[in-house]
C-alpha cells in the first residue's frame, strides 16, 4: 500500500528523532509542520523540534546530525535574536552518488527555558509577535517524537488562547491604511504591481485579524485553505472571494477588497466590542482629495 505524502516522513522523522532523544541533555523531541498536520505534500520538508535542559554545543549538533544517516547540508550558527540553532539534513537520495538531493529535513533546537520565556510573552504578557505564536502553535499541533513531562504542561497552556492575545492581534492588524491609493496605482500607468501590492497587504491583515477573532495561532499562510477551514468567524465564502481578487478586474478587486474589510470589521464588532470600529474604518475609507488643478482658495 502506498503511503501518503504525510505518512511516509512521519516515518523518516521517527529515524531522525531516535538519534536526538538518546542525547540526555534532550528533554523532548516534537515532529511539526504540514506533516504533523496530516497534509504535507510534494514540497513539504520535515520539521523537528529539539527541546534542551540546556544549549546544545557545535559538536553535539555535528555527531547528532552525522548519526542520522542523511546527508548533512548546513548547520547553522545560533541565532542571538531568535534564540535557535537550526540545523537542515537531506534524508534519501535520487540515487547513491546524488548528494543533498533527499527529502529536507529541517532540525530545530530550543532549549527549555527560552519556551517558558515565549510561553510567557505569548499567555500571559500577551505578545501578538507572529514568531513567537508560531512556536506556540508547533508545540501545541506538534506531534511527540520524545515526550516528557515539560512538554505536556506546554501543550496544556497553549490550548487556552487568551482573550487579551485576541484582542492584541487584532489592534495589530485589523488598522488598514491608504487603500485609497489603488485608484492612484491604476492611474499611474497602470501599475498593477504596486496595485496588487496594496491588494496582499490587505489579505494578510485580514487574515491576521481572523486569526485573533478565531483564537487561533500563527503558523504561516503557506497552506491558505488549511487555515481558512479552521476559521469558524469569517466573511461568507471567504477562500473563494479571496483568491477572486487575483481574476477580477482590478476595479472589481478592489470593490471587493472594500467588502471584505467591512465584513470582517463587522466580525470585529460582534466579538471584540471594545476595539473602535467606527474609527478603523474611517481609516481605510479615507480618500485623499485628489486635484488636477489647484485649489480655489489658497490660503485663509
Amino acid at each position: 500500500m502506498k503511503l501518503s505524502a504525510s505518512q511516509w516522513r512521519r516515518e523518516l522523522s521517527t529515524q531522525v528523532a531516535e538519534v536526538y532523544a538518546a542525547n540526555p541533555h534532550v528533554d523532548a523531541v516534537i515532529l511539526g509542520g504540514s506533516t504533523a498536520r496530516n497534509h504535507a505534500d510534494q514540497f513539504s520538508d520535515i520539521e523537528v523540534g529539539v527541546f534542551w535542559h540546556q544549549p546544545p554545543t557545535d559538536t553535539e549538533r555535528k555527531e547528532m546530525a552525522n548519526l542520522t544517516g542523511g546527508d548533512v547540508l548546513r548547520l547553522y550558527p545560533y541565532d542571538e535574536g531568535e534564540q535557535v540553532w537550526c540545523d537542515d539534513l537531506m534524508l534519501g537520495r535520487k540515487s547513491i552518488v546524488e548528494i543533498n538531493s533527499g527529502v529536507l529535513v529541517e532540525v530545530v533546537h530550543y532549549t527549555n527555558l527560552f519556551i517558558e520565556s515565549t510561553l510567557n510573552d505569548v499567555l500571559v504578557k500577551h505578545n501578538p509577535d507572529e514568531l513567537k505564536q508560531n512556536l506556540v502553535s508547533g508545540i501545541l499541533e506538534g506531534i511527540p517524537l520524545k515526550p516528557s513531562n515539560s512538554l505536556e504542561q506546554w501543550k496544556t497552556r497553549a490550548k487556552n488562547y487568551p482573550d487579551g492575545l485576541a484582542v492584541a492581534v487584532v489592534r495589530k492588524h485589523a488598522q488598514i491604511d491608504h487603500f485609497w491609493r489603488w485608484q492612484m496605482w491604476l492611474q499611474r500607468g497602470d501599475n498593477r504591481m504596486m496595485f496588487y501590492k496594496s491588494i496582499i497587504q490587505g489579505e494578510e491583515k485580514i487574515l491576521h485579524t481572523l486569526l485573533g477573532l478565531n483564537k487561533m495561532y500563527y503558523f504561516g499562510f503557506k497552506w491558505l485553505d488549511v487555515v481558512i477551514d479552521k476559521m469558524s468567524i469569517k466573511p461568507s465564502d471567504f477562500s473563494r472571494r479571496l483568491k477572486e481578487l487575483y481574476v477580477l478586474s482590478p476595479e472589481g478587486a478592489a470593490k471587493s477588497m472594500i467588502c471584505l474589510v467591512d465584513e470582517t470589521y463587522s466580525l470585529i464588532e460582534q466579538h471584540i466590542p471594545e476595539i473602535d470600529i467606527e474609527r478603523l474604518r474611517q481609516i481605510f475609507h479615507y480618500e485623499r482629495p485628489s486635484w488636477e488643478q489647484e485649489p480655489p482658495v489658497l490660503s485663509w
